[in-house]
């Protein structure tokens, strides 16, 4: 998910350098290269920056041009889940998670696969965090969100039944809101 304004930042965060790199290139390129070693896996960015996704026309990923991303997370949502017709599940990850290890995120998704819960998400000790987890029986009722409304709100509903995936650091969970929080 590349797809936010950026308000507190004050400007496109994503596209802000870190460390030679874009924000948004650090997890995703640790996605890219787990994508890689999971064949099965699929990986789609919706963004509603030209930038991001003339950025990724060479990328072994589907670029999700979805404008409406500024009305809220729920179209992000929407637009990430518009073409899933026989997955069994999805997980969505925040592009402005630079600190988030590509061990993490692999062991938090053959952990989902592996175990099939309707609902999952990492956390450290007891903070949750993304990325997050839901299977199909949930496909539709994260279609109907609205406004920003996110995945969080279905994986609530089911948070009895949700599987928790532990993470090393709490600043894997750490997301980039305002400049200040730029390493």
């Amino acid at each position: 998910m590349a797809g936010g304004n950026s308000r507190r930042f004050g400007a496109n965060k994503l596209m802000e350098p870190l460390n030679g790199r874009f924000l948004y290139r650090h997890l995703l390129d640790r996605l890219i290269r787990i994508c890689s070693r999971h064949v099965q896996w699929d990986l789609n960015v919706v963004t509603q920056y030209p930038e991001i996704k003339e950025d990724l026309q060479e990328e072994p990923v589907t670029v999700r041009f979805c404008s409406e991303s500024r009305l809220g997370a729920s179209w992000s949502v929407k637009a990430g889940m518009e073409e899933l017709t026989d997955e069994e599940a999805c997980a969505f990850f925040a592009a402005d998670q630079p600190f988030f290890r590509e061990e993490s995120a692999e062991g938090f998704l053959m952990e989902m696969e592996k175990q099939k819960p309707r609902t999952g998400c990492v956390v450290y000790e007891d903070h949750p965090g993304n990325p997050v987890w839901f299977d199909r029986s949930c496909f539709e009722e994260l279609r109907q969100l609205q406004g920003d409304q996110g995945g969080r709100k279905v994986l609530k509903k089911y948070q009895e039944e949700a599987v928790f995936y532990p993470v090393r650091e709490a600043r894997e969970l750490e997301d980039i809101d305002y400049p200040a929080d730029m390493p």
